[in-house]
């Protein structure tokens, strides 16, 4: 990836998570007040800096190995469930406020956030496997 493509990304990857963050957030804090909490704000900042932190792992495994692999892909996703199950765990043992709500909350980001992934990563495959027929084309054609 290079670095315009990279910031490119980062770019939409925070506008995305603004649009969500904002749009659910003022559906809790004006239509379901009751279960809006003063920690929502901590929900779409921590999928904020794993979106940029995936972005960046994927992007070195590219320029190290030459493409991104689904397994690099798993192992990333793995960890960013582990780390929203962490975050859950330390909220539900510090905070302890409207954790119904929270985990709720934390679960409805992490399926939106996997839907978007696996879509973007299917891009890149569904790119990757014609550049490659391409390239066996041209090899066919010699």
């Amino acid at each position: 990836m290079t670095g315009w493509l990279s910031m490119k990304l980062m770019g939409l990857i925070t506008l995305i998570n603004l649009v969500i963050g904002v749009t659910l957030g003022g559906l809790l804090y004006t239509i379901w007040p009751e279960h809006y909490f003063r920690w929502y704000p901590s929900i779409p900042i921590f999928y904020w800096v794993m979106g940029i932190v995936m972005t960046f792992i994927l992007d070195r495994v590219k320029r190290e190995k030459g493409d991104v692999t689904i397994t690099a892909f798993m192992l990333v996703r793995f960890c960013k469930f582990t780390l929203a199950i962490i975050f859950l765990w330390l909220y539900a043992s510090l905070v302890r406020e409207n954790l119904k709500m929270f985990g709720f909350t934390l679960m409805l980001f992490y399926f939106i956030y996997l839907g978007l992934e696996t879509y973007t990563v299917y891009l890149f495959e569904k790119k990757r496997m014609k550049r490659e027929k391409k390239e066996n084309d041209e090899q066919y054609q010699k």
